[in-house]
């Protein structure tokens, strides 16, 4: 399993440098700084499910926009960068398989978030 400090040093090779912010959104990655920033208090799903995000946006060089049709796009590819990241097959399918194919309970140990997981599974079967 990835881990927080591995998602840092991620970070550092891709010349992203991490800040953390109080209120507003969970995260936010500003391509002009190569800066992710992400909010304090989140859970440890939640924090390594948004940097996987963030860093998502940052390998793409994404850029905010008005289109909602190219935003969702870039938001889609980088859940399907994070999912990539953090999520292995077999241990998706062990943790799934021992929490009966309860989703909740296995992102929990997976540490990521149910919306990253269901990524995931969506890819799967994609390339099944």
């Amino acid at each position: 399993m990835i881990t927080n400090p591995d998602l840092a040093r991620l970070a550092e090779g891709m010349g992203v440098r991490l800040q953390r912010h109080d209120n507003g959104p969970k995260g936010m990655y500003v391509d002009t700084t190569r800066t992710i920033t992400t909010r304090r208090g989140l859970s440890i799903a939640e924090y390594r499910s948004t940097l996987a995000h963030e860093l998502g946006h940052a390998h793409y060089r994404d850029v905010p926009c008005r289109d909602p049709v190219r935003h969702a796009r870039q938001e889609r590819r980088a859940d399907r960068w994070a999912a990539r990241l953090l999520l292995d097959g077999v241990d998706v399918a062990g943790t799934l398989a021992w929490h009966g194919h309860h989703r909740a309970p296995a992102a929990y140990e997976l540490e990521v978030t149910v919306h990253l997981l269901d990524v995931y599974l969506q890819l799967e079967r994609k390339t099944a």
